[in-house]
């Protein structure tokens, strides 16, 4: 999220705290058990007792401790296994220190409820996992990761810039702190500002929702359960995302409060959309108007064209259909490395052009030999002759990892007057 330690200005004090006991991610060991019996159906039961009496325990167990962790208890929605309840505990730490924080609790659990263990694995392994098939029901901290829960919880005008709050929901509700792992443990997003890549990730985000729905209504009610995590997992991600342009929101005269996402249980693919069209709007019109072409274009690109550019979203499509991807991406990347180029050559000629664009140039040229012959001198037709000699397998390969990164290294950012404290 936005790197706001610098800020010192009039809002400083009154913005949400950006979580700055960040651990690496690789040190966040989660230990998952299947618990009790296979259900019957994908319906959504009572948690059972010996649960509930977990969670009333280990939060307490762990805060002894010193530990910093969290519980959340899961519905498994594999589409090829028996639906069931999973019960994963993280821990900033290893796996039997985990075990060592909550022993208390999890030994009475032992006595009363029959125990597998199903996975042990760091965050990075374990998250995409849930992304699929977990669908979670509840989901409690504790240390520091309780202590950053708390301030966006209880902040008094979290409804104005965190979605679960500004939708209603309640901050014990599972859907209100799921978005808060992404915040603590996710990579972050807008960094001193907003730049060429934000925008894109942010138009990727609204279009890969609405995706999400298509699919959760063209399958119907057999099999939107196993939709459901994937569209939960995502809601929580971009509802984090949303937080810092809500909150540079906050210090511009005159523009509309953010919309709130649909997480009602009542909710249906139709109510979600428009909602989702309503956000979409918001941040046209806030963001990404006529003032910032770049950022307005990378932003539109990203809602209209998320089959094409969302990596998560290729592999969940068939092999005969890749010869299409790289069709489909093909425009985006020679739209965006002429717009680079065209920039950088024209910085060049006037002689403004900064050290680390000029690195990041010849990089670009060693892996797209292709521009090679292209000088300050180059006009857009030169540009554009160039880079359609690129094969489509070679600019594809190198779209997410060279061209947009030059775009962003090109693209002027857009810095906030607020940003998290």
């Amino acid at each position: 999220m936005t790197n706001a330690s610098k800020n010192d200005g009039q809002y400083a004090g009154f913005l949400p705290p950006f979580f700055h006991d960040r651990p690496d991610a690789d040190d966040v060991m989660i230990k998952t058990w299947a618990v009790g019996d296979g259900l019957v159906d994908h319906s959504v039961p009572e948690i059972p007792a010996p649960l509930s009496l977990f969670f009333d325990l280990v939060v307490p167990a762990a805060q002894r401790a010193g530990a910093t962790g969290f519980a959340m208890l899961w519905l498994d929605r594999h589409p090829h296994e028996e639906p069931g309840w999973r019960l994963s505990l993280g821990h900033v730490g290893t796996a039997d220190d985990l075990e060592l924080a909550v022993a208390k609790p999890l030994a009475r659990l032992v006595g009363t409820a029959k125990l597998a263990e199903f996975e042990t694995e760091n965050w990075h392994v374990t998250h995409p996992l849930w992304r699929k098939r977990a669908e979670p029901v509840k989901l409690v901290f504790w240390g520091d990761f309780a202590r950053h829960a708390r301030a966006i919880l209880g902040h008094g005008d979290g409804s104005g810039f965190y979605q679960p709050l500004g939708a209603g929901l309640r901050s014990d509700h599972v859907a209100a702190s799921l978005p808060l792992l992404e915040d603590m443990l996710g990579e972050p997003f807008l960094v001193n500002g907003m730049g060429f890549e934000d925008a894109l990730r942010l138009g990727i985000a609204l279009g890969r929702a609405h995706l999400i729905e298509s699919w959760i209504e063209a399958g119907g009610t057999e099999k939107e359960p196993y939709f459901r995590p994937m569209r939960i997992w995502h809601q929580a991600w971009l509802s984090n995302a949303l937080v810092d342009p809500a909150v540079a929101s906050l210090a511009m005269s005159g523009q509309p409060p953010m919309p709130a996402l649909d997480f009602s249980d009542t909710a249906t693919p139709d109510t979600r959309r428009k909602a989702l069209d309503d956000v979409s709007a918001w941040l046209t019109a806030v963001f990404f108007n006529d003032e910032y072409p770049a950022l307005r274009n990378a932003f539109v690109a990203g809602v209209q064209n998320a089959v094409w550019l969302d990596s998560d979203l290729q592999q969940y499509v068939q092999p005969q259909q890749r010869a299409e991807i790289l069709q489909g991406l093909m425009p985006y990347c020679r739209w965006f490395l002429a717009m680079a180029l065209y920039n950088h050559l024209g910085n060049l000629a006037a002689g403004t052009a900064r050290e680390d664009q000029s690195e990041f140039y010849a990089t670009l040229v060693d892996a797209l030999p292709e521009l090679a012959p292209l000088s300050d001198l180059a006009t857009q037709r030169d540009i554009e002759q160039h880079i359609i000699r690129i094969d489509a397998a070679r600019a594809a390969s190198a779209f997410d990892t060279l061209v947009l990164p030059f775009c962003d290294v090109l693209m002027p950012r857009r810095s906030f007057d607020a940003a998290r404290a």
